[in-house]
């Protein structure tokens, strides 16, 4: 027996909030601290999935370096904290307004590029913030990166002896994302990227700053990257150059957003709930050393999707192919 439209509406309208029900008290039945920790990654990087969904899925302006935002929050939190005891919850500032700004200056130099020239120079931005983190040891601790001392908790520093404070730290960025995401999902200016996805030279015709539009949209995302960042360094107590900066780190964070449909308010969640998972799978079948594992693991899901699914895995359930239209 086929369902109805109405039905796929509504199941899909009740889905979140059972979902949301069932993720509030995980930590509650299940306070096993790996589990904790891996839900933990799930959220981080559907997060950044989100952020880079904003320029990468509704602009459709692929960006390789992303993760050198990321490294621009976790930098000035983290030292900020070390040297002057500033707690992340004001270190975060400095790096977010500083990314921002860099992604105003990138944005205005680079989305005068299509195709791979623009792919290519977002992918040398990445490398040279990462090279200058490598370069200026003095003050970013070079190769060794910075670490930050555990004290015991306090939550004035973020420091938690639970796991449990960064789970909902964690998921409260994830629904800021989200939010965020929804909230360009329907309006002007989403609109104004999807016809900037889908045609840049009819979207200008048609009066639409493709400029203005793509330089907001790189923005709002850089300003989530480097937030995500600050907790990034907050939760795992050690960056360096290639953890917060490295290409690896950015490819895996659009792969969230491909893998569960680009341009969706909720690919990236499923994206993150496969390709987190399996990394865990795979370090634990080869070890954690041998990242080659994961990416081999990554390459097969990925040439899965694009045979199989080629618009993500929010496709294949029940009303996703709603997800890619305006309302």
């Amino acid at each position: 027996m086929s369902t109805s439209p109405q039905e796929h509406s509504g199941w899909t309208r009740v889905a979140p909030w059972i979902l949301l029900a069932v993720i509030l008290v995980f930590p509650f039945i299940l306070p096993s601290r790996y589990l904790l920790r891996t839900m933990v990654n799930i959220f981080f990087f559907a997060a950044l999935g989100c952020a880079w969904n904003i320029i990468g899925g509704y602009a459709g302006q692929l960006s390789l370096g992303h993760a050198a935002f990321m490294a621009m929050g976790a930098y000035p939190t983290g030292l900020l904290l070390l040297g002057y005891n500033v707690p992340p919850w004001l270190g975060f500032i400095p790096g977010v307004v500083v990314a921002v700004i860099m992604a105003f200056l990138l944005g205005h130099m680079v989305f005068g590029l299509r195709g791979p020239y623009l792919a290519l120079s977002t992918l040398a931005f990445g490398e040279i913030v990462r090279i200058l983190l490598l370069h200026f040891r003095d003050q970013t601790g070079g190769s060794l990166g910075v670490t930050i001392p555990f004290k015991g908790t306090d939550a004035w520093k973020l420091q938690f002896a639970s796991e449990q404070p960064y789970y909902f730290i964690c998921l409260a960025l994830l629904g800021l994302c989200l939010y965020v995401t929804y909230k360009v999902h329907g309006s002007r200016m989403g609109y104004y990227l999807q016809a900037i996805k889908e045609n840049q030279d009819a979207a200008e015709n048609l009066g639409i700053d493709l400029a203005n539009n793509k330089v907001r949209a790189l923005m709002i995302s850089a300003a989530l990257t480097a937030l995500l960042g600050a907790f990034y360094v907050s939760y795992f107590y050690y960056i360096d150059p290639d953890s917060v900066c490295g290409v690896d780190l950015s490819i895996k964070i659009l792969l969230v957003a491909i893998i569960g449909g680009v341009g969706t308010v909720w690919g990236p969640i499923i994206g993150a709930c496969i390709l987190i998972p399996l990394t865990e799978i795979s370090n634990y079948l080869f070890g954690s050393g041998r990242a080659g594992a994961s990416l081999i693991i990554y390459a097969i899901i990925l040439m899965l999707v694009i045979l199989f699914s080629p618009r993500g895995l929010i496709a294949l359930l029940p009303g996703g192919e709603r997800s890619y239209r305006h309302e």
